[in-house]
């Protein structure tokens, strides 16, 4: 064999060996939490669970970026037995997601031996975020495991419930902070069912119409008024129907079944509240489809500017609901330009950066890449002010002016 044979079969051996070591330099994961929770006995390990879909980006960016760098998997193939899980798989994926009441995409979550959760977020970390994360729920007094024990055990001083239970909702274990949180409230005297305190543990746990201790609060409104003001639990309790009604319809779309919500509504009406119709006309906009059941844009758009000239000023989340999802149903240049307008209204009148979010959105999915671009940078120049990631921008942008170039050609 001459020498340039050898040079090129020594070439291939380390474009083999070197893709090799790239990519096993990151977590060793494994795809059966049975086998793992074994291997994690016979190791002594804690047990991390990537629970992710196929069509969650942050998944994918996690996945692609996080999971692969050499100090990530440093760490955790040292201390965890890492496991990922597809939960939109439609078999094992999708029982064990339920099992643990996953809600959201990615669930990073840490097992102990026997199964059960020590620890939990959902959403993607940058590297030392994700590491530390790891850390956390290592650490025996500061993972969710340890608060679960002391709640348990009987701590209700107001300054560990607020941690339990803002720890439970930003983990997406709201059902659990939910159930808690309940039966707590039922142990309470009336005094302290209206207590400044409990009220701020029900907006922590995000206590919805119909539950009990919103029930209670509106019956007896007057005790809550002495304590928080009228004010404020008039406008706890109207935001709380907004919102509660306008999840449960997605949820009846999604479904395709919209009988719990209209059940619910009738019951909403009875209550008699002034900002019934309003709601009900909020709600409608989303129910704009032809006869064939399909999304009628037109349809959307004129019942969208006719709610927004009624009552757009009420609340600036009536803007930015309706401009988003006018976003999701724009598949073609201007389609959904209406959008546009709402939201430059609303930036006119109040120039809050938390809009431009909404914004940008709606300007790309109509093809207005050069507003596009523009506010997406706007958006990462506030990032940066405020020392936050830019990470995700970033992404957007790329997006934006890949597909800014790939239509101009």
């Amino acid at each position: 064999m001459n020498s340039r044979n050898w040079k090129a079969l020594l070439l291939g051996f380390c474009i083999i060996v070197c893709g090799f070591e790239s990519k096993s330099q990151g977590i060793n994961f494994q795809h059966n939490l049975e086998e793992a929770i074994g291997q994690a006995k016979k190791e002594k390990k804690m047990i991390f669970v990537d629970f992710y879909t196929s069509w969650c980006a942050p998944c994918k960016v996690m996945s692609d970026e996080i999971f692969p760098k050499k100090e990530v998997g440093d760490f955790y193939n040292q201390m965890f037995v890492n496991v990922k899980i597809q939960c939109d798989d439609k078999g094992y994926g999708l029982a064990l997601g339920k099992h643990y009441k996953v809600q959201a995409y990615p669930t990073l979550m840490f097992l102990d031996t026997a199964g059960n959760t020590v620890h939990s977020i959902a959403g993607g970390l940058d590297v030392q975020g994700f590491i530390q994360l790891g850390k956390t729920a290592l650490d025996p007094n500061k993972n969710q495991l340890v608060l679960v024990k002391e709640w348990d055990s009987g701590n209700r001083t107001q300054a560990f419930m607020t941690k339990y239970f803002k720890t439970l909702v930003q983990s997406y274990r709201s059902d659990k902070a939910i159930y808690d949180f309940e039966k707590y409230f039922a142990s309470l005297s009336g005094k302290q069912k209206a207590s400044t305190n409990t009220f701020e543990l029900m907006q922590i746990v995000k206590s919805v119409p119909f539950s009990a201790p919103f029930e209670y609060m509106e019956m007896n409104k007057v005790d809550y008024y002495k304590q928080l003001g009228k004010k404020k639990i008039d406008s706890t309790i109207a935001a709380s129907y907004l919102w509660y009604f306008k999840n449960l319809q997605a949820s009846g779309f999604s479904n395709k079944d919209l009988s719990d919500f209209k059940n619910k509504m009738k019951l909403f009406r009875s209550k008699k509240y002034p900002f019934y119709d309003e709601y009900a006309a909020f709600y409608q906009v989303f129910d704009s489809y032809d006869a064939q059941g399909k999304d009628d844009i037109k349809l959307y758009i004129a019942r969208g500017n006719d709610f927004l000239t009624k009552y757009g000023l009420n609340n600036d989340a009536y803007t930015t609901s309706l401009t988003h999802v006018l976003g999701n149903l724009t598949s073609a240049k201007d389609e959904g330009a209406a959008g546009i307008t709402w939201m430059e209204s609303l930036l006119k009148r109040k120039k809050d950066p938390k809009y431009l979010n909404t914004y940008f959105y709606i300007l790309w999915r109509n093809s207005r890449w050069d507003q596009a671009l523009e506010v997406g940078q706007q958006i990462r120049d506030n990032q940066i002010k405020a020392d936050r990631s830019t990470l995700d921008i970033d992404k957007q942008i790329k997006m934006v002016s890949e597909q800014k170039s790939k239509h101009v050609k």
